[in-house]
């Protein structure tokens, strides 16, 4: 396990109450907090081992004791059968995913601001190594995932595929201090809680779903209307069916804020996913219409031609495991993802930007992420949010407009870039 925050921290909890399956090591950059993700799960301090040194590391798994660490570097290189990463840093990710499939692991991601940058090619890679990679089970994308195999191997046709969100009309501009209490009272650090309030986790989530099921957002942004779970097959529907949408085949998502600035709890489909289906086949819609008549299964009336598919809930970090398992045991991602980019989260001004400005990156104070159709991104020279986080900005930009690569001094000596370059040419 690479990053020991909530995530993390939730997953070593989940798996310690499991038969089948254990965390032998864990990196953060606080070694204490790795070290207590073993000694609060039942090990005893003498029997584990704290060491930045392959060594020392290597040695100790043999002898049967786990690994506590503040080298990220270090748990790919160990005879261990997975690696999740869950660090949130896209530079970090895309290393430890890295250089967990040359090794001939798997590589399990949390972190999905580094997919949404290089996971095309790191699924590339898997696969020539006999590897797999995969998002995870239990966050928002692991579950549509799940939700659009069941229903393409039924053969349903998906209209549209989402998640539920809560975004308030300011909170694209929302800056850390805003939600510091409920972040803390979430035990998450300010700045990741904020990038969930200001759109940009709920964004990157998306493209992350439009890469893996070939289904590009809907418009830059999606729509994302007020709409409850009740509504979810009128809302998303084609335009000529009485909907919003211009075609089919879209990811987008559903607030639980009505355009007022009105928080509705009620028939909310966040924190849950959904996906709208429908099919070609008079006898399948015959049969759909009758299973969502009023009160059968407490639904409301359907008649078609859409039927929105609601699950309430993500248990984010608790059904990691599964991802795990499927991985070793049946060489199989959590939602395969094959080809180049269907979409791009871009990056946006939060602010004014003055030359000299510092980007921040996801949940700061300086910019914001949106998804964006990846041929529009490539035509406008969009910057990808994976490299927002460093570099200054040489020019000025106001406030919500979409920075280009021309705008921002980005370093060109990291290993995301050179992947990212790689990436391009690969899928160009």
């Amino acid at each position: 396990m690479v990053g020991i925050g909530r995530m993390g921290r939730g997953i070593v909890d989940q798996i310690a109450t499991m038969v089948g399956i254990r965390v032998m090591a864990a990196a953060d950059l606080d070694g204490q907090r790795a070290l207590a993700a073993f000694t609060e799960n039942g090990w005893d301090r003498d029997q584990i081992c704290l060491t930045d040194v392959l060594g020392e590391a290597i040695d100790a798994l043999q002898a049967g004791r786990p690994v506590a660490t503040q080298d990220s570097r270090l748990l790919p290189q160990l005879e261990l059968e997975a690696v999740v990463e869950s660090t949130g840093d896209p530079g970090t990710g895309a290393e430890v995913a890295a250089a967990t499939i040359e090794h001939g692991r798997h590589a399990v991601m949390l972190n999905v601001e580094a997919d949404v940058v290089v996971g095309p090619l790191l699924a590339e890679r898997a696969r020539q190594a006999g590897a797999v990679y995969t998002l995870a089970a239990g966050d928002q994308p692991g579950a549509i995932f799940e939700m659009a195999e069941w229903a393409r191997t039924l053969g349903f046709e998906i209209v549209c595929a989402g998640r539920g969100t809560v975004l308030f009309p300011d909170d694209r501009h929302a800056t850390p201090e805003k939600y510091a209490e409920m972040a803390l009272r979430n035990h998450m650090n300010p700045k990741m809680y904020n990038e969930f309030r200001d759109g940009t986790k709920s964004q990157l989530e998306m493209v992350a779903v439009s890469n893996v099921l070939r289904m590009p957002p809907a418009v830059r942004g999606m729509h994302e209307p007020f709409c409850g779970w009740p509504e979810l097959g009128r809302v998303f529907a084609l335009r000529k069916d009485g909907g919003i949408l211009e075609r089919s085949g879209v990811v987008d998502m559903a607030n639980a804020v009505a355009g007022e600035g009105r928080y509705v709890h009620q028939d909310k489909v966040f924190p849950g996913v959904f996906v709208v289906i429908t099919s070609p086949h008079a006898g399948v819609r015959s049969v759909m219409g009758s299973l969502f008549e009023p009160g059968f299964g407490g639904t409301p009336q359907q008649p078609g031609p859409n039927w929105g598919l609601f699950r309430p809930y993500h248990l984010a970090a608790v059904e990691v495991p599964m991802s795990i398992a499927r991985a070793v045991v049946q060489k199989r991602p959590t939602g395969e993802l094959r080809g180049g980019p269907v979409a791009e989260l871009i990056t946006l001004a939060k602010r004014d930007l003055s030359p000299g400005d510092a980007l921040d990156g996801g949940g700061g104070y300086t910019v914001y992420g949106m998804s964006e159709r990846a041929e529009v991104a490539r035509a406008g020279n969009l910057l990808p949010f994976g490299f927002a986080y460093g570099g200054r900005v040489r020019r000025s930009v106001p406030r919500d407009q979409a920075l280009t690569w021309d705008d921002v001094e980005v370093d060109t000596t990291t290993p995301l870039y050179a992947m990212r370059e790689e990436q391009d040419r690969l899928f160009s």
